[in-house]
This record gives C-alpha cells, sequence and structure tokens, in this order.
C-alpha cells in the first residue's frame, strides 16, 4: 500500500469559527493504481490533494505514505519527499512562458542539480513518449492547450514519481485533448505509475479505474472494478518498455529507502 489514511480531519480557523474541510477520511491507495476522486466544487477533494501531495498536513488522523506517517516530518523532509516521490499536474499548466517545452521540463533538474548533458538527454527522451519529439524547440504560446498539458506531464515524470497526482488536468481542454491526456495517464499507469487524477467531471472520473466521490469534506462512495467501463481506444504514440529506466510493466513504484 503506498497511501494509507485513516480517520483524517482538516480544519481551518480558530476554534471558535472553525471550518471543516475534512472529516472521517480513511482511504487506501495501493502502489499501480489509477483513480479519480471526484465531487462538485467546495466538497474537499482540492484540500485532500494537497495533503495527498504533502502541500497540506492534515489536523489529526493517520497519513503514511510507503509505510512511513508524515506527521512526524518536518518542511524540509516533506520538500524531499515531495521531490523524489510525487509528481504534480496542474489545470493551468504551469510552464514558463518564454522557455521552451525543452527547458520546461528539464527545470526541476536544474533545481535537483542534475548535469546539464543529462538532462537535457532525459528531458528529450520524456518529450518523444509524450508524443512532442517534433515540438521541443516550440514555446507554450506555440503550443495548443493538449500539447502543454503533455509537457507539463513531461515535467512530472522527471523524477520517476511513485505517484502522479492531477488536479483537473483537463479542465482547460477541449473534449479530445482531454481524452488524449486521460490516455496517457493509462499509459503510464500500464507500466507501473500510480495515478491519481482529482476532477469534477464525470466523463473524465469513468476513465478511471476507481471513482471516490468526495461531498461536504467526507468520502460518500468507492466504486471500482467491473462496474466502471473503460474506452479501449489506443493512443496514437506508445511508452515502450525500457524507456523510463524499466525493463518491463508494473516495475515503476518510485525510489527505495523511503
Amino acid at each position: 500500500m503506498i497511501i494509507h489514511i485513516s480517520n483524517m480531519y482538516k480544519f481551518y480557523g480558530l476554534k471558535n469559527n472553525r471550518v471543516s474541510a475534512l472529516k472521517h477520511i480513511s482511504l487506501d491507495i495501493a502502489s499501480g493504481e489509477m483513480l479519480s476522486i471526484m465531487g462538485p466544487s467546495g466538497s474537499g477533494k482540492s484540500t485532500l490533494m494537497n495533503i495527498l501531495g504533502c502541500l497540506d498536513r492534515p489536523t489529526s488522523g493517520v497519513y503514511e505514505f510507503k509505510g512511513r506517517d508524515i506527521s512526524n516530518l518536518n518542511d524540509n523532509e516533506l520538500a524531499v519527499l515531495r521531490n523524489q516521490y510525487i509528481g504534480f499536474v496542474f489545470q493551468n499548466f504551469n510552464l514558463l512562458s518564454r522557455s521552451t517545452a525543452l527547458a520546461n521540463v528539464e527545470l526541476p533538474m536544474v533545481y535537483a542539480g542534475i548535469a546539464a548533458g543529462k538532462r537535457h538527454n532525459i528531458a528529450r527522451e520524456l518529450l518523444d513518449v509524450v508524443g512532442l519529439k517534433d515540438r521541443m524547440n516550440h514555446y507554450p504560446n506555440e503550443l495548443s492547450g493538449g500539447q502543454k498539458q503533455r509537457v507539463a506531464i513531461a515535467r512530472a515524470l522527471v523524477n520517476h514519481p511513485a505517484v502522479l497526482l492531477a488536479d483537473e488536468p483537463t479542465g482547460n481542454l477541449d473534449t479530445r485533448s482531454g481524452t488524449e491526456v486521460i490516455k496517457l495517464f493509462d499509459t503510464l499507469n500500464s507500466i507501473g505509475v500510480t495515478v491519481v487524477v482529482v476532477t469534477h467531471d464525470s466523463d473524465v472520473a469513468v476513465q478511471t479505474r476507481r471513482i471516490v466521490y468526495i461531498r461536504d469534506g467526507e468520502i460518500v462512495s468507492d466504486v471500482s472494478g467491473s462496474s466502471i467501463k473503460k474506452d479501449q481506444k489506443i493512443l496514437p504514440y506508445e511508452i515502450r518498455p525500457g524507456v523510463l529506466g524499466f525493463d518491463k510493466p508494473h516495475e515503476w513504484n518510485g525510489r527505495d529507502g523511503f
């Protein structure tokens, strides 16, 4: 189990004016799962994602990542965990407008101190993986919304994360581009990446293998397996076994030693 949450609460504000964002949250996510967390605006799904991504802490309850209680980690240790084990994809892409697609993917490796030649090669390979081999030197204003999101996904993969968290990743895309992005997540999941998609869109959610529905800060349903119908259309590009350092599917479990 890569993520274990038990009886978790999150409150904001002072005691006499306290707002409950999450309550009674218990959730297990196995390594290699692909699931969506779905709910309307204000349901608490973004708060839950921030906690899953170690961008925020629960007020009470248990959150274990790879068997370790994160409540015992300081801010620096949480930052290390995020950098080594968690990849983020956001609705607004968060690309640098004055940098090429290649330079945007390289950016986390610059901060990590990886040598220029190595990070350049990794970024080129990842852009090839997401189907943008011929767009590496294009700037964001020269890319479609779907292409921008694929650049963001490539950037999220540079550190071989154990978990990929996507917050409304299709929110700024048309239907076709959004479907291609979800298909890319599906392909990444097929080689073992744990993928969590936060969305309010049922058309996006049904393309994952499990739907956790949250309302008013509580999980009200958790549906998985054969009850979810999936479109099996093949991507126009593929991720080849070994291309990201693994010899066969289902070996993508992040780094050891955490």
